[in-house]
């Protein structure tokens, strides 16, 4: 079979990889640097900073680098291109996923995105290989710069370590610098923080099961409320009490509470304009998760949709306090007339799990509205006291 001369330029200047990524093959390697340094290369190209406690080793035969602790890897590949023959930054990772495919039959990509690498505009993928002796991760990007400079990133770990990890491996990345290029946005200048990112990749690979997925996933929320996030947070009016003594919550400010069913059997409406949040009594469910999950099981049953539950793209998020557990899931819909609305389905319990009351708690608010629906409806959530707490 004939080889054109661009498959021989890219199998070339990526034959090295082998030598750092193939197999997703992490091994200990000589120490060079023990302490927080500056590497600057000595072709004059490029500096990255190694954190405290790792150490980088120039590859003597690749055009990379590998900064490394124990089995945990960056490497580092900085090329120079031909413009009228530059590889691409889609080629470099989809060579770089061919070579690691070829070393293992369990491979998967969880998660393609783009990324920002020394201030060019880049792709990322990626993998898990589940050997069962030693599941591993790796996250290949890259990224053309306009001199051009090829940038290419791979950072693997074994999978019990990725998460302790993968702050350091994002510094490395982040701390590239290439001599000569315009300076950018970092990696983490994204509308989200680079801590839910890493979560995020975390859960994509499998490192926690749902449920610690979803319960960091609600503490680092709680954690990262912006000023516009307070900001949004509704000030409460009224206290509404349930007639029969179940519950009793907060009513933001300016909306009205109506029980519904004969003497609030069937619960309470909170109501402004179009918008509402509803809270009554679940059906016995085992647990909150359980609500939320039955609950949207029976919205896609009468919509005849095929949508599976959590509709949301974060899955269940787990929020603890005053006693109580909060699950719930959050999704964009449409109202029966057609309108977009932001929804959120949530389950309330007792944080012990050992009793089976539970509220059910849905709300529906105009998508323009979009920005205070999260702080409303969590606001409500945790005001809820059940009878007994």
């Amino acid at each position: 079979m004939r080889v054109s001369k661009r498959m021989q330029h890219l199998s070339s200047k990526l034959r090295g990889i082998k030598m750092g990524v193939a197999a997703f093959c992490v091994v200990a390697l000589p120490n060079a640097l023990a302490a927080q340094t500056t590497y600057h290369d000595p072709k004059g190209r490029f500096d990255l900073q190694v954190p405290a406690g790792w150490q980088l080793t120039p590859d003597g035969v690749v055009d990379q680098v590998i900064v490394h602790k124990g089995t945990v890897q960056a490497v580092v590949m900085v090329m120079d291109q031909n413009k009228s023959n530059a590889m691409t930054a889609k080629e470099f990772v989809d060579a770089t996923a061919g070579e690691l495919q070829g070393g293992c039959p369990t491979f998967k990509t969880r998660q393609s995105g783009t990324v920002t690498l020394a201030g060019a505009q880049g792709i990322f993928s990626l993998f898990t290989c589940s050997d069962p002796k030693s599941p591993s991760v790796a996250e290949t990007s890259a990224a053309l710069t306009e001199t051009p400079v090829l940038i290419g990133i791979t950072l693997m770990a074994p999978l019990a370590d990725y998460y302790e990890n993968l702050p350091a491996l994002d510094a490395i990345r982040d701390s590239l610098h290439i001599h000569g290029e315009k300076a950018g946005a970092s990696a983490s200048d994204a509308s989200e923080s680079l801590a839910m990112t890493e979560l995020k990749k975390a859960c994509a690979v499998g490192a926690f099961t749902q449920e610690g997925c979803s319960r960091r996933m609600g503490i680092l929320l709680g954690q990262e409320e912006t000023p516009a996030e307070a900001a949004s947070t509704p000030a409460f009016g009224t206290v509404y009490r349930d007639p029969t003594g179940r519950f009793s919550l907060q009513v933001p400010k300016g909306w009205s509470a109506t029980s519904e069913g004969d003497n609030g059997i069937l619960g309470v409406q909170l109501r402004s304009g179009a918008n509402y949040i509803n809270v009554m009594p679940a059906e016995p469910a085992a647990s909150a998760s359980e609500v939320v999950l039955t609950h949207e099981q029976k919205m896609a049953a009468r919509s005849n949709s095929t949508r599976k539950p959590p509709f949301g793209i974060l899955g269940l998020i787990q929020i603890f306090g005053n006693g109580l557990e909060v699950t719930y899931d959050h999704f964009d819909a449409s109202s029966p007339d057609g309108n977009a609305i932001d929804c959120y389905i949530g389950g309330v319990g007792d944080i012990k799990g050992t009793e089976h009351a539970y509220l059910l708690i849905n709300s529906s608010v105009a998508a323009q509205q979009k920005e205070a629906t999260g702080g409303l409806f969590l606001s409500v959530a945790q005001s809820i006291h059940l009878a007994g707490h």
